[in-house]
């Protein structure tokens, strides 16, 4: 099994100005939080048909079902009444952005903070609509060239698509009055960052310089743990 948690996120400004000329009224935010996660367990529909097709409408309509399924991956969450300097804190343990049946060999996060007013399920059509917009044409045009080169095509394309759908969506909501505070992109490898399951960090900076995040994974191979389990039973009986 494997867990990937974010622990808490700092926000430097808001970007909510107090309500009446910047001296009186509430300095407080309604803050929306969209995480994308993929790893190479992630399966893209439609790649090999992308590779092969040569038209490029046809091309960009199948690169957009693989961007509908990356941003179903999305977490989004809410959080009212953010100050600047607030820490947002998930729990003692965490809220877990990923899981799955197993520890992945890579993982690309993309965190997203904005001040926004809109309600989540309206959030959410603007990330939806992120997915079949702007920058998919330009993306088609490259992700060829990606996909040849890729270890891992579907890890790939789900990463650099990931990078898409953040860029259309804060512009899509720049266009409508919201506010980016905050933008983080990281890519993990099990070989490097967490060979034994594990991985915490704290006080994380993203692109801005206007959020800081703490996260934390924690991994197991279930056949290793049946087994250390057994032993375990082992030792105690022989013991008995």
């Amino acid at each position: 099994m494997f867990y990937f948690r974010i622990n808490r996120i700092r926000i430097r400004d808001n970007r909510e100005a107090p309500a009446f000329l910047g001296l009186f009224g509430p300095d407080r935010a309604e803050v929306k939080i969209v995480s994308f996660v993929a790893t190479d367990d992630l399966r893209l529909p439609g790649l090999d048909a992308f590779r092969k097709e040569k038209n490029a409408a046809a091309r960009r309509r199948l690169l957009a079902e693989a961007a509908r399924r990356v941003a179903a991956t999305r977490v989004l969450a809410e959080v009212e009444g953010v100050r600047d300097g607030q820490a947002m804190t998930f729990g003692d343990t965490g809220y877990v952005l990923y899981q799955g049946p197993r520890i992945p060999e890579q993982l690309h996060w993309t965190l997203l903070a904005f001040e926004s007013d809109r309600d989540v399920r309206e959030f959410g059509a603007a990330v939806e609509a992120a997915a079949t917009g702007e920058g998919l044409g330009s993306l088609a045009r490259e992700l060829a060239i990606l996909l040849g080169a890729a270890a891992n095509p579907g890890f790939a394309a789900a990463a650099a698509i990931a990078k898409v759908l953040a860029g259309a969506l804060a512009r899509s909501l720049k266009r409508d009055g919201d506010d980016m505070i905050g933008a983080l992109y990281m890519s993990l490898n099990r070989r490097e960052h967490y060979p034994h399951g594990e991985r915490k960090r704290d006080g994380v900076a993203d692109l801005t310089g206007n959020m800081v995040v703490d996260y934390s994974l924690f991994g197991f191979d279930r056949k290793v743990e049946s087994g250390r389990r057994k032993a375990e039973g082992r030792r105690e009986n022989a013991g008995k």
